[in-house]
């Protein structure tokens, strides 16, 4: 009993699925082709380190990214689910899902999995803008996708969009709004684009056959939530609306410093002071899964100085902002706050401090002034 006692007690579990049908220009996280027998070999490493790991669950979030896990097929879907810890009945269990991916047979396994949130990778409902993304899928097809997710029972559907892409102005970007404003989503997630170094898109910014305008974009970002809004969806984080209610709790865990732990190539863990990264390499994670279902990691301290840093960083992105006892005993701190609040760029808010509408617009700037 006391060696259980010891043990630390994880509410927030991401698993990473590396393949996709086609790597996305723009996307640099690690993901790759991958046939079936791959897909199976992966599947049970995967299954591996869950058993492996030696924690207390105590299971409030599912998160399954990557990568395309609606690529997997209904029972290696089912494989995966079988090996999850039990999940709260209060419990979020989140999927991400391409629309070019979804048959009737993989709605209905996710459904009596428990899965209980699907996030649709939709990023535009332009089809020239689909076309230049890379994506697989039309918008008729991403519309009929989600209607048929709603059909299935899924009552918190997610909408992932992306703006600022290259020749896209602020008419486009509002069309877009607008289409997925009709589906009646729970929650968008609207991204600004970047330009990722290792990816085709970084390449032809650097060659300068894409020049970012920097203007529309910031123009898009600033018509957003007043789009959105008119669909009931509040920002609560700099990126992602919801109505009320239907914020990501996955999310949010990660943004408050909350431990979790992460299964798969490339994923990351952070727990009780230490997080450690999976080595990203489909290939080795199956070997060492197979022989011991801990794979090759990357472990780093995170220190009072980080964990300080990283809490201002993720909090000032969000609807509540970061508490004033943060910055209590840092004195440069304060004085930045006293600049940043003269500008107009923060504000308070009871006892927090909260960036402003302008302040939102350089938000990554703000952050690094405190450091």
């Amino acid at each position: 009993m006391k060696e259980l006692m010891l043990k630390p007690v994880i509410q927030h579990l991401y698993l990473h699925i590396p393949f996709c049908a086609k790597v996305c220009p723009y996307c640099s996280f690690y993901v790759h082709g991958g046939g079936v027998s791959k897909q199976e070999r992966f599947v049970e490493a995967l299954v591996r380190e869950i058993q492996s790991a030696n924690v207390v669950w105590d299971l409030k979030t599912i998160f399954i990214g990557g990568g395309t896990p609606s690529m997997l097929s209904a029972p290696l879907f089912s494989r995966i689910q079988e090996a999850l810890p039990p999940l709260s009945s209060e419990g979020e269990f989140t999927l991400e899902v391409n629309p070019a991916t979804v048959t009737d047979k993989k709605v209905e396994v996710w459904k009596s999995s428990g899965v209980n949130r699907i996030s649709l990778g939709v990023q535009s409902f332009r089809d020239e803008e689909l076309k230049l993304l890379g994506r697989q899928h039309d918008s008729l097809e991403a519309c009929q996708t989600f209607r048929d997710l709603r059909s299935h029972g899924f009552k918190n559907l997610n909408i992932d969009l992306i703006f600022g892409l290259p020749q896209q102005n602020q008419s486009h970007w509002r069309e877009t709004l607008e289409i997925a404003l009709s589906l009646s989503p729970n929650h968008i997630s609207a991204y600004q684009l970047t330009y990722e170094e290792d990816t085709p898109f970084f390449e032809k910014v650097s060659q300068g056959s894409i020049i970012p305008n920097e203007s529309e974009r910031q123009e898009m970002f600033e018509i957003t939530e007043a789009i959105l809004q008119k669909g009931n969806l509040h920002r609560y984080e700099i990126s992602n609306f919801s109505l009320l209610g239907n914020e990501s709790k996955h999310n949010q865990a990660y943004w408050k410093g909350s431990d979790y732990l992460g299964f798969g190539p490339s994923a990351v863990s952070t727990v009780q002071h230490e997080r450690w990264t999976n080595r990203a390499d489909t290939e080795s994670y199956i070997q060492e899964g197979m022989r011991s279902g801990v794979p090759q990691r990357e472990r780093e301290e995170i220190t009072p100085q980080i964990f300080w840093k990283e809490r201002v960083m993720l909090g000032l992105r969000t609807r509540e902002g970061v508490l004033k006892e943060h910055f209590s005993h840092r004195n440069e701190s304060i004085r930045t706050i006293d600049q940043l609040q003269k500008e107009g760029l923060i504000e308070e808010r009871g006892d927090s401090w909260v960036l402003s509408p302008q302040g939102r617009l350089v938000a990554d700037s703000i952050a690094q002034s405190f450091f």
